[in-house]
């Protein structure tokens, strides 16, 4: 695991984790750009406030990618039994 020094949402924040620094500097610059909108948007409303909005915007968005994800997931697994009933599956590998 990887250590890290974020500057995000205003602090400084260390964190550990097993990502890439690439890929976490892309995480940190959109929870950056989603809070700057939410502060501009949001008046004068505490950190604490606008970081648990933040929070409640980002879990709808995770939870709704993982709803379409598993209804994608669902659609192909369907076609895939459908070629199997209709002949169309995978054949099988020769030896």
């Amino acid at each position: 695991m990887r250590s890290y020094q974020l500057n995000v949402c205003e602090m400084q924040l260390p964190i550990r984790a097993d990502a890439d620094p690439e890929r976490m500097e892309r995480a940190r610059q959109y929870v950056d750009e989603c809070y700057s909108r939410m502060k501009a948007n949001g008046g004068q409303v505490s950190r604490e406030r606008l970081l648990a909005m933040l929070l409640i915007s980002m879990a709808d968005d995770l939870l709704l990618l993982k709803e379409q994800s598993s209804r994608e997931d669902s659609a192909i697994d369907e076609l895939l039994l459908r070629m199997e009933e209709t002949g169309f599956g995978i054949a099988p590998a020769l030896s």
